[in-house]
């Protein structure tokens, strides 16, 4: 789960993240929730039966450079608690790019085109 290669500063990532093999193993396991890392996205969304959250603590410079993309909950102020005895799970949380992909489908194929804020970082 992370947003597409066009959308990235690091196209390179879509390489070191996440694989179909472990996608399915999720999905046969059949867990409520699947808590990830490493693409520090805040990430809040449900795929199938299972939500999927990514609650990164990053880098201070990821939370200069772009805190909107790595925010969900109340981090960075407070840290996420996703489930408690007493109310078991949190309810969802707002997460820039799993929100963006409540509303738009996904086009991998668009790989000709960089999001705005991405394109003045490459030379044609």
């Amino acid at each position: 789960l992370n947003p597409e290669k066009r959308f990235l500063f690091l196209p390179c990532l879509i390489k070191a993240v996440g694989s179909r093999f472990l996608g399915e193993r999720v999905q046969r396991i059949g867990s409520a929730m699947h808590v990830f890392g490493h693409t520090h996205f805040g990430w809040d969304a449900m795929l199938g039966n299972t939500r999927y959250v990514q609650a990164a603590l990053g880098y201070p410079s990821e939370w200069r450079e772009r805190p909107a993309s790595m925010e969900i909950g109340d981090l960075p102020k407070e840290p996420i608690v996703l489930w408690t005895s007493s109310h078991g799970f949190a309810p969802p949380m707002a997460a820039r790019w799993s929100d963006y992909y409540e509303g738009h489908a996904r086009t991998p194929e668009v790989t000709h085109t960089l999001a705005p804020y991405v394109a003045p970082m490459y030379r044609r």
